[in-house]
């Protein structure tokens, strides 16, 4: 068994760190964390899209300099390998394998999401190839024991609960009961049962504000959405720019009863989410806990939620208002298997929205549970659950 002197100190983040993506976010306070605790973080691929307040940007700034140096030397050398543990990000099915990575280190940690529960026996082999496989939901995880994975630890996603926290309501939209919406649009994270909803709640309640941050970089994924019953068509894309306005007044909504927030720093959204009085994720899928989720349920505000996959990490009694008259969801191109994934209705979605608007004692009693909670979330806390798992692969 290793002492305590034999553990790492240092850890490699094999992922860009950003401010404007579910992965980017957890690199950024990945790094963040481990720096507050006194480990040394490396990275060798640049950021992408990092936008952070001076006090963060000041703090990152010695591992980005280090990056630019092992970013040089990988192009030279076309490996590298490190004597202190790797976290890798993989995609569906493990991929890449271990050997296809361009860092490796002493101990290898495989950390993924995935949304396809489409596992290959060669996926299955990958994965066995990493000391550790990190997944971000128990439906994950136990999909990944079911299929005979030995070598898995779930450690949810965190929230920065130095801004995600309650506050008293900006009123920055006079007059309006304000729906707030995130993630990228594509079908998976239904923002076609949102547009319905709150199409049906918007004729009842003509006050009522769509505000959304539905920027997404993956523009390939993005015309899934067309797979919808309840929106025509997907929004025209100009010079890599969804024109996501244009399409929601196709579908029926007036231009005064939404606001596009584009693709806001994970620093800004706390600004937009405190101005709001409700929040809606009736997602099919989410193969972490949904992260926007997160940070709209710590600032205490009264959250939809569907009741599958990863979001139901997140459900307590009491907490939020979950979606539970689902059924089966259909595979759909990329996505041949779908183990877990629901398809919430629109009726139920319209229903919880009105009691939110009726009760608000109610919905801030729920709120406030939310935010108790997902104190207990915060990326510190999860950073050193994740720590643990990765010192206890130096304690066998």
């Amino acid at each position: 068994m290793a002492d305590n002197d034999a553990l790492p100190k240092s850890m490699v983040v094999g992922w860009r760190p950003s401010s404007v993506s579910g992965w980017g976010v957890y690199g950024q306070n990945l790094i963040r964390q481990l720096i507050e605790k006194g480990r040394n973080p490396v990275l060798y691929l640049a950021p992408h899209l990092l936008d952070v307040t001076p006090e963060v940007a000041a703090q990152l700034e010695p591992v980005l300099q280090r990056q630019v140096h092992l970013q040089d030397l990988l192009e030279k050398v076309g490996l590298l390998e490190f004597d202190y543990p790797v976290l890798h990000a993989l995609r569906n099915d493990f991929l890449p394998s271990l050997d296809e990575q361009v860092a490796r280190g002493d101990k290898n940690i495989g950390v993924i999401f995935f949304e396809s529960t489409e596992i290959s026996e060669e996926g299955l082999d990958r994965a066995r190839e990493y000391d550790l496989i990190v997944t971000g939901s128990t439906w994950n995880a136990e999909i990944l024991e079911g299929r005979g994975l030995s070598n898995v630890a779930n450690v949810f996603q965190g929230i920065d609960d130095t801004i995600f926290q309650p506050g008293k309501k900006i009123d920055r939209y006079p007059d309006r009961f304000v729906i707030y919406s995130g993630g990228k649009l594509e079908y998976r994270k239904a923002q076609d049962v949102v547009i319905t909803a709150f199409k049906e709640f918007h004729a009842d309640h003509p006050e009522a504000l769509l505000t959304f941050a539905w920027a997404n970089q993956w523009t390939g994924i993005m015309p899934t959405i067309s797979n919808s019953k309840f929106t025509k068509g997907q929004p025209d894309v100009v010079d890599d720019e969804m024109l996501i306005d244009d399409w929601l007044v196709k579908n029926g909504l007036s231009e005064d009863s939404f606001v596009n927030l584009g693709m806001l720093p994970n620093k800004d959204l706390p600004d937009q989410i405190v101005s709001a009085d409700m929040a809606v994720f009736p997602n099919r899928c989410e193969p972490g806990t949904n992260l926007v989720a997160m940070e709209a349920m710590a600032m205490g505000l009264p959250t939809i939620l569907a009741a599958n996959t990863g979001q139901l990490d997140l459900i307590q009694e009491g907490n939020c208002y979950p979606l539970n008259n689902q059924t089966l969801v259909q595979p759909y191109a990329p996505y041949n298997e779908v183990e877990g994934w629901r398809e919430p209705t629109v009726a139920e979605t319209v229903k919880l929205m009105e009691e939110i608007y009726a009760d608000r004692d109610e919905a801030r009693r729920r709120g406030d549970k939310a935010a108790t909670f997902l104190r207990t979330l915060s990326w510190s806390n999860q950073i050193d659950r994740l720590i643990t798992e990765i010192e206890a692969l130096y304690r066998i």
